[in-house]
């Protein structure tokens, strides 16, 4: 490059060069999915920009609490035009994406990094936390079947309270901003399992430029689980669906190949700090993204 990039915040304007990046990278955000990362944290997410152009982008995301112990923000969207990389564009945007979680007082800093991005995450002080692995449902698939033996209700607004309760300690922070976009967003594969008064799991889902993505999926069984993604999958019809599941426990590998879900790729979960809210992994089925966790 004959020129230095300037930085800055990243703007709702900028999504449209946003997605030309994101385009390059065939990674599967909606202009919406930009949208809900700008208005849960539009002062945490950051742009290179060169003669007009965007040519880097990186969001971070905080939850509740949002400073003090127990506190953690997250990293996605780390993106360069491929004519820009490796002229220390991404680095800078992640650096300026933690100095921000670290000035708003955050405790740890965490993304979802690929086996390339690992190294560049570990030079920087992220450590590992636990495997994730992305699976595909295929699009003619006709393995699933109805759920049953499980409760499973269609979630509704009136329901986030009680979803929101049960949630947090299971992922490590309070995320109902998150949640509510999400439901919004695709109403009709968001499903909640009951016991009684008391809620034993949810999922939730998202439409993508390729692809739709289930998750969260979370549930105190693997048999919740399933019966949770079976449904969010019969809404969303005969179509490419992805779920990012926890792996790091073997139970859910076998409900992904129960279920007949083909395996695509691995990526990994990192933290950087003191990781005192590392959540309940062990009733995790699907994270949310990697952009999100």
């Amino acid at each position: 490059m004959d020129a230095s990039p300037s930085y800055r915040t990243l703007k709702t304007s900028d999504i449209p060069g946003a997605q030309v990046l994101r385009e390059f990278a065939q990674w599967n955000q909606t202009d919406r999915d930009w949208e809900n990362l700008l208005a849960l944290e539009p002062n945490g997410c950051f742009a290179a920009e060169m003669d007009g152009q965007i040519v880097g982008t990186a969001t971070s995301t905080r939850f509740m609490p949002a400073s003090g112990p127990g506190s953690f923000g997250w990293i996605g969207m780390v993106l360069v035009h491929p004519e820009y990389r490796r002229h220390g564009i991404g680095s800078t945007l992640l650096k300026q994406c933690i100095a921000y979680l670290k000035d708003c007082g955050v405790e740890t800093v965490k993304l979802d990094a690929t086996p390339m991005g690992r190294l560049v995450y570990e030079k920087l002080g992220f450590v590992a936390e636990y495997e994730l692995e992305r699976w595909e449902i295929p699009a003619t698939s006709d393995v699933l079947r109805p759920a049953s033996g499980v409760n499973i209700l269609a979630m509704e607004e009136r329901d986030v309270i009680a979803v929101v309760e049960y949630d947090t300690p299971i992922f490590g922070a309070q995320r109902e901003a998150l949640i509510k976009a999400w439901l919004s967003g695709m109403p009709s594969a968001a499903f909640v399992a009951t016991q009684g008064d008391a809620v034993t799991g949810y999922c939730l889902a998202r439409m993508g430029i390729n692809f739709d993505q289930i998750g969260p999926v979370i549930g105190e069984t693997a048999e919740i689980c399933e019966a949770l993604f079976t449904r969010a999958a019969e809404a969303l019809g005969p179509k490419k669906i992805i779920l990012d599941i926890v792996s790091a426990q073997s139970w859910t590998v076998e409900l992904a190949k129960k279920a007949g879900l083909a395996h695509q790729r691995p990526f990994l979960r990192m933290a950087f700090g003191k990781n005192s809210s590392p959540g309940m992994r062990d009733k995790t089925f699907a994270i949310c993204c990697p952009e999100l966790g």
